[in-house]
């Protein structure tokens, strides 16, 4: 059987920065190996792309290029945002507004992304919304040690109830997030980016 869509993969792999003598990102051993679901849009597309085909003891090596992966580093997604826009009930959290954070957010259609604070400035919060890999090349070695057919729940996964959808916890479950615009809102948890340059929290969530 080969890695197609709506079939799951067992992998082991390792993914590094740039070459594999760069930093390891992500790593999956004989030990503890990786599942995933393919042609469902879960994957990055690029990643998934190189592994269709590939049958059980199949081993793959490639590098995904900026444009292939994360994309690259874009100084128009580092933006000002009023302080206030993170207040709620008029106030900040304490630990909200820190140098260095990454803050969970989420645009108008419901795609989560992380904003990631760089400076405080007076009223002023300088946000990156460029995604922590932008500008980066990814090389990933590894091989397929089974394939199989999708169970229905794997097929139709339960959605979590903050409205953010399913987060990828690992560097080949990727997407892009767009800034979108945005109303105001006076609950707590997740942020919304808007092409106003504004963040507000919404929804007690932690994606």
């Amino acid at each position: 059987m080969v890695i197609e869509k709506n079939k799951v993969g067992v992998l082991t792999y390792s993914i590094q920065i740039d070459n594999e003598v760069g930093e390891i990102l992500e790593s999956a051993g004989l030990n503890d190996p990786k599942t995933m679901l393919f042609g469902t849009g879960r994957l990055l597309k690029s990643f998934e792309e190189r592994l269709l085909g590939l049958r059980t003891g199949a081993k793959f090596e490639f590098t995904l290029t900026p444009e292939d992966s994360f994309g690259l580093y874009r100084e128009e997604l580092k933006m000002d945002i009023p302080k206030s826009a993170f207040m709620v009930n008029g106030t900040i959290k304490p630990d909200t507004l820190i140098v260095g954070r990454t803050i969970p957010m989420m645009d108008s259609e419901g795609n989560p992304f992380d904003g990631r604070v760089i400076a405080l400035n007076g009223d002023v919060v300088s946000m990156d919304f460029n995604h922590p890999l932008a500008g980066k090349s990814l090389f990933t070695k590894g091989e397929i040690l089974n394939v199989r057919e999708a169970t229905y729940e794997e097929l139709n996964p339960a959605t979590s109830g903050c409205g953010c959808g399913t987060s990828n916890e690992s560097c080949c479950g990727g997407g892009e997030h767009k800034h979108s615009h945005h109303k105001d809102h006076d609950e707590e948890g997740c942020g919304v980016c808007g092409d106003t340059k504004e963040v507000h929290q919404h929804g007690s969530c932690n994606c």
